[in-house]
C-alpha cells in the first residue's frame, strides 16, 4: 500500500513539472546530445545515491520534452534501464558495465528533469522506479480446466449427456441438442467432463421414435427449451460405460443461435469463421504510426536473456522398453 502512495505521489510530480511546462515545452528528437548528456547525469547521480544492489544502465530513451524559463532551457526526459552487473558503490561508470542477462530482470523506467544554464547542468528530479511485483498463481493440478466448446473431444460426453436428459425427463416429445454454454474437464482416475448446456423440444415423439434420429428437428411452435448441466466421467482405457450425471430445468434460452447437427446425428459442429472482405479487411488493419525524433533509441547494448536449462535431476522419457502399455493401465 505504501509502495502504491509512493508511486502515485511520482506519478503526480511527473505530471505536475510536464503540466507547469505545457504552455512552451517542445519535443526534442532522443538523439539529441543534451538528452544524452540528461540520462548521463541521471544514471550518475541514481547509480552513486544507491548503496545496494546492482548499478543501472541505459537501454533506451524514450521520450524528450524542452521547455524554457527565465534560467534557460529545461528538458524532461523518460528513459528505460537495466540492472548491470556493476555492484552499488563501485569505481566503474555505468558506460563500463554489461547488462544482467537473467530473464527475470526487468526494465526500470526513469524520469528526469535537468535545466540547462550557462553554468552548466542541474538535477532537478529524478527517479528510477522498481519494476512492480507481479503475483503470479500456481497451476492447480488436478483441478477442473475450462476448454473451447468446439473441441473434438466434447461430442461423446456430450452424447451421453443427452441421451442421459431424455431417459430421466417424462416428456412425450424428445428433446434435441440446441446449444453447449460451457465445459471444463478435470483429471480424476480418468476425465471428468462437466458441460452446461441447452436442449429444446422437437418434433420427434417417443411413440413414433426410439431413438433421436436426423429427423428430429425443433418445433417453430411451442417451443421449451431446458437448461441442463451434466457431469460424464470416462476412462477410455478401462472401457466401461461412462458414468453420467445429469440435472434439467425449464429456462428461456439467452441464445437466439443453436448449434447445427450435421448428418450423422452429432451434437458438435465447428462453426466457420466468418471472413472479412479484403474492402474491410484492410479498413481494419490501420497503417501504421510513423515515430518521429527518432524515438525510442536504439537499445545502448543488446539484451539477451539467459534461459535456464531444464533440471538435469527431472526423469527422463521412459525407453521404449518400459513406457507403459494399455495392459499396464487396465491392472
Amino acid at each position: 500500500m505504501a509502495r502504491d502512495k509512493i508511486l502515485t505521489v511520482l506519478a503526480m510530480l511527473w505530471l505536475y513539472f510536464c503540466g507547469g511546462l505545457a504552455q512552451t515545452d517542445s519535443s526534442v528528437p532522443c538523439d539529441d546530445r543534451r538528452v544524452e548528456k540528461v540520462v548521463n547525469l541521471t544514471l550518475g547521480t541514481h547509480n552513486k545515491m544507491i548503496t545496494e544492489g546492482a548499478q543501472l544502465a541505459l537501454y533506451e530513451i524514450l521520450e524528450a520534452t524542452k521547455a524554457q524559463n527565465e534560467s534557460g532551457d529545461v528538458l524532461l526526459v523518460r528513459f528505460s534501464s537495466r540492472e548491470t552487473d556493476c555492484p552499488a558503490g563501485g569505481e566503474k561508470t555505468w558506460h563500463e558495465c554489461d547488462y544482467l542477462q537473467q530473464a527475470d530482470k526487468a526494465l526500470r523506467i526513469c524520469h528526469a528533469k535537468v535545466q540547462f544554464t550557462e553554468a552548466g547542468e542541474e538535477l532537478l528530479l529524478h527517479d528510477c522506479l522498481e519494476p512492480a511485483i507481479i503475483a503470479s498463481v500456481a497451476p492447480c493440478l488436478g483441478c477442473p480446466e475450462n476448454i473451447d466448446v468446439h473441441k473434438e473431444e466434447l461430442r461423446q460426453p456430450l452424447i451421453h449427456s443427452l441421451s442421459k436428459a431424455n431417459s430421466m425427463i417424462n416428456h412425450v416429445h424428445f428433446f434435441i441438442f440446441k446449444d453447449l454454454t460451457s465445459a471444463t474437464k478435470q483429471v480424476v482416475a480418468g476425465f471428468r467432463y462437466k458441460l452446461q448446456f441447452e436442449i429444446e423440444k422437437s418434433n420427434c415423439t417417443r411413440p413414433e421414435f426410439k431413438i433421436v434420429t436426423e429427423e428430429c428437428h425443433p418445433l417453430l411452435e411451442k417451443t421449451e427449451v431446458l437448461k441442463c448441466n451434466s457431469s460424464v466421467d470416462v476412462a477410455p482405457w478401462r472401457h466401461e460405460v461412462p458414468e453420467v450425471h445429469v440435472v434439467c430445468e425449464a429456462g428461456v434460452s439467452k441464445t437466439n443461435s443453436r448449434f447445427k447437427r450435421p448428418p450423422g446425428w452429432s451434437p458438435l459442429r465447428m462453426l466457420p469463421q466468418a471472413k472479412e472482405s479484403s474492402e474491410e479487411s484492410k479498413e481494419s488493419i490501420s497503417p501504421p504510426k510513423h515515430v518521429p525524433l527518432n524515438c525510442p533509441t536504439k537499445p545502448w547494448k543488446e539484451f539477451k536473456p539467459i534461459i535456464a536449462p531444464p533440471n538435469a535431476t527431472e526423469p527422463s522419457e521412459p525407453s521404449a522398453d518400459t513406457a507403459l502399455s494399455d495392459l499396464d493401465l487396465i491392472r
